[in-house]
């Protein structure tokens, strides 16, 4: 099922929060580099100079690989440090000098081809062979079933005002307020998990009054993303952090053995392709107050409780 309709044009600015793992990359990154400066200080002051500049290297290649567009600025900065060292301790020789100006442009040089390396292969990488995009592309035209759901976006909520949510007439608009988009997401993931599997497949508008369906793509939701997560390695960043490791933690250890995620193009879109099978034990959809089990039937995804949710789950996981 498609998200509620009326759906509110894209802010320029949204707000967004820095997801974990990009905190976690962050410290990482910074404590190497921070650790490589103090290295570099105390090895050119005893005159070890030689094989320090190598060791920035590490740092500057960990972070263009995960961040292609921030990587130069990050090898300027690291040029910068080094510069400003090592003319603390060289001597006002013109063959040193340019030596050392010409080891803190490599870093940039560095930077800027693995960036261009990355950023070639990103898209290639996640495009399935033709043979599975025609499988797609006849997933789609069957409409949505009891195995196969199709979202539009999967930030849509993300730029709902205060206003907008309140007045919303969808309830978990209203209750999960401007994560709402990213709570459905997971609710029709732990749907599928629940019971026999299926397909998630976001990019995808179904216009039932016209009984039409068409192909749109992931890249409406690259808006309300970071500029360096704009493609599909950052989208399945997102998907990871912001809803499996949210909404459903019991399972995000384990989740590649139950999701799948591919970006195939269809259409000249990228589409966001989520095959997910069975699981093994229950999965409960954690929303912070409340945790809530989910079972796909027919089209839709409903929650169950009570003697209905006891009787099921005794059911279906009595053979694990």
């Amino acid at each position: 099922m498609t998200q509620s309709p009326g759906l509110p044009a894209f802010s320029k600015n949204p707000s967004i929060r820095v997801p974990h793992t990009d905190l976690v990359r962050f410290w990482v990154i910074a404590s190497i580099t921070v650790s490589i400066i103090g290295i570099t200080y105390i090895s050119m002051a005893a005159g070890y100079g030689t094989i320090v500049p190598q060791l920035f290297y590490f740092p500057i290649l960990y972070a263009t690989y995960f961040y292609p567009e921030k990587g130069m600025y990050f090898a300027g900065i690291c040029a910068a440090a080094y510069l400003f060292i090592a003319m603390l301790f060289i001597p006002p020789d013109p063959v040193i000098i340019g030596g050392i100006v010409f080891q803190a442009l490599l870093f940039i040089v560095i930077a800027a081809g693995s960036g261009y390396v990355i950023r070639s292969r990103e898209f290639p990488a996640f495009s399935l062979p033709g043979e599975e995009s025609d499988t797609i592309q006849a997933m789609i035209k069957t409409g949505e079933n009891d195995h196969l759901e199709f979202k539009l976006q999967s930030l849509w909520s993300a730029g709902l005002t205060k206003e907008e949510v309140n007045s919303h007439e969808s309830a978990e608009v209203r209750k999960y307020r401007t994560n709402a988009s990213k709570f459905i997401l997971a609710r029709s993931i732990a749907g599928f998990l629940n019971t026999d599997g299926g397909d998630l497949i976001i990019g995808i508008r179904e216009d039932r009054i016209h009984n039409t369906i068409t192909v749109e793509g992931i890249e409406n939701d690259y808006p309300r993303m970071h500029e360096e997560d704009r493609n599909p390695d950052g989208y399945r960043r997102m998907l990871v952090d912001a809803v499996i490791r949210k909404y459903l933690p019991e399972i995000f250890d384990t989740a590649s053995r139950f999701i799948h995620i591919t970006f195939p193009v269809v259409s000249g879109k990228t589409i966001c392709h989520i095959h997910i099978t069975p699981a093994d034990k229950p999965i409960f959809v954690d929303s912070g107050t409340e945790e809530i089990f989910f079972i796909r039937i027919d089209a839709s995804t409903r929650a169950i409780l009570g003697k209905t949710l006891t009787r099921y789950i005794l059911t279906r996981f009595s053979g694990s």
